[in-house]
């Protein structure tokens, strides 16, 4: 079994990771806990456990400086996940310098959110135990970044070139080129109805991977999955290829498409932008690309935005950046409202502007991808919401009209309402849940709304409406019914003296303590122990 190690200094923290999900169902052997950095050391030292889960803010050494030791001392082993309440660059930054495989934010975190770090970090083991210890590459996480940038970048996400510059270095992508170009790549299985691949993630995948491999040979560029129908690419062009840049893209295209034709017998349908000497610029490059790929068939499967005529008229389209603050908050927060209110402005927008087909499956295709890739398991939670269609999501491409594109779009839009949902239940649910294991864990001290409000890091009024409304009891009087019940037990138990079991449970005095047991039980603390 791989052995896992839990370093955090809050013992509920430690017991919720260790309660919530089955770790002997994954092949996993909890082999110690550690509520500070040093001790955690020592655990490793002992135990050579192959993957660790460590809070960043911890006593005598943080878990930076844990997976940095780590890092230069022992190798790629072990496997860090980073759990922290801060959702800040500068420490996803840090853990990824030691190619932490993923960075959780606590109050977002679940048990499939945890079970899918895990599997990954099982992954990065078994590939590292299959080579050999020189072996290095890029951390999931970062990779998961990275895609999450291109995607942010294509659709125009970003607030402004600061955030960009930033993120750029956070993440790890340099853009020194001296043009950028984007295109649109969709692909067909060669059967005889070229009906879109949606039956082989296996195929797709692998398509994907001998893509990037193949074409990076010619030019520098980064492929982007979008679904399994589409791709996008960026491609970034060096001076001496400047002057005849399509000629560039042209050559490395055809040579790379023609070996996966004859490789995975699959058809490639290609529109390209126009180039773009600023990388924020892509987007427009993009959506030019987009705008042309109806054009775009078996008899002309490449096609460059200035070789199609009358370009002028494709310009008045549907642009997601329109909606860019609205989206990028509405999927942060996971607000099912704004979420709503942003579809339903969509919708009538196509509506009432009449667009054609192509622009409307245009904007539905783009709403697809930004979910699938930003949302948090995006893909799942889209797949779910299409179960019931035979090809899931994908059942986007068979529409025939607006009308049934509108359609498509209303079931993703309740679906991911749903979800949000369910999501945000959850969250609170898991929230209260947690909140009364530290009560009990802390029923023997003087608890303050403050202090809970503090450990999960939202504010005090927040904490007092989710727990009532889950528990349809006050935050308040739930810690003093709670302690109420501990001091019945101790008059049962115990022969602790009543002011001592008052000072024990933290209530101000005897009397106060006395007071509210009478008026909870009916009879003073005295009588109930005599009877």
């Amino acid at each position: 079994m791989i052995k896992l190690i839990i370093a955090d200094d809050e013992p509920l923290i430690q017991i919720g990771l260790k309660s919530m999900i089955d770790w002997k169902e994954l092949g996993i052997e909890i082999c110690g806990t550690a509520s500070n950095g040093d001790t955690a050391w020592n655990l490793i030292q002992e135990f050579h456990p192959e993957i660790v889960i460590t809070d960043i803010q911890m006593p005598c050494s943080s878990g930076l400086e844990l997976g940095k030791r780590c890092r230069d001392e022992l190798g790629a082993l072990p496997v860090f996940i980073i759990l922290t309440g801060y959702e800040d660059f500068q420490y996803a930054r840090e853990a990824l310098s030691f190619q932490a495989i993923d960075y959780l934010v606590k109050i977002d975190l679940t048990p499939e959110s945890l079970t899918a770090s895990v599997k990954r970090a099982m992954e990065k083991v078994l590939l590292f135990q299959r080579q050999n210890p020189s072996w290095s590459e890029p951390s999931q996480s970062l990779l998961l970044f990275q895609e999450r940038f291109y995607i942010r970048l294509l659709n125009n996400l970003f607030e402004n070139e600061t955030q960009f510059l930033l993120q750029a270095e956070e993440f790890q992508i340099k853009l020194d080129a001296v043009g950028y170009v984007a295109a649109t790549i969709q692909f067909f299985s060669n059967s005889q109805d070229a009906q879109p691949i949606n039956n082989s993630i296996q195929t797709y995948h692998q398509t994907l991977q001998m893509f990037q491999k193949l074409i990076s040979k010619y030019i520098s560029c980064q492929i982007i999955a979008l679904d399994t129908h589409y791709l996008a690419a960026i491609f970034c062009i060096d001076e001496p290829h400047l002057k005849d840049w399509k000629s560039y893209i042209r050559f490395g295209l055809k040579s790379t498409l023609d070996m996966l034709y004859n490789y995975y017998n699959v058809t490639f349908l290609t529109s390209i932008g126009g180039i773009k000497s600023n990388p924020m610029e892509l987007s427009s490059s993009y959506y030019d690309s987009k705008q042309i790929m109806e054009y775009v068939s078996s008899e002309q499967p490449l096609l460059f935005w200035d070789e199609l005529p009358n370009t002028s008229t494709l310009r008045n389209v549907f642009n997601l950046s329109l909606f860019r603050d609205d989206i990028r908050k509405a999927f942060e927060e996971v607000d099912e409202h704004s979420l709503r209110d942003i579809m339903e402005n969509i919708t009538e927008l196509l509506s009432t502007e009449h667009v054609p087909f192509s622009q409307a499956l245009d904007a539905a295709s783009s709403i697809l991808h930004l979910c699938i890739t930003l949302l948090p398991n995006g893909n799942e939670i889209v797949s779910e919401i299409f179960e019931n269609e035979s090809d899931s999501y994908s059942s986007l491409y068979r529409q025939k009209n607006v009308a049934a594109i509108m359609n498509w779009l209303y079931q993703l839009e309740t679906g991911l309402y749903r979800a949000f949902e369910a999501h945000k239940k959850e969250h609170k649910n898991s929230l209260t849940t947690l909140c009364c294991q530290y009560i009990k864990e802390h029923i023997h001290e003087r608890i303050y709304l403050q202090d809970i409000a503090d450990t999960f890091e939202i504010s005090p009024n927040y904490l007092s409406q989710i727990f009532k409304k889950n528990m349809n009891i006050g935050i308040s009087e739930y810690i003093t019914t709670q302690k109420i019940t501990e001091s019945k037990r101790l008059l049962k138990e115990t022969n602790l003296k009543i002011y001592e079991i008052s000072d024990k449970l933290g209530f101000e005095n005897s009397f106060y303590f006395s007071k509210v047991f009478k008026k909870m039980v009916g009879v003073s603390p005295k009588d109930y122990r005599n009877t």
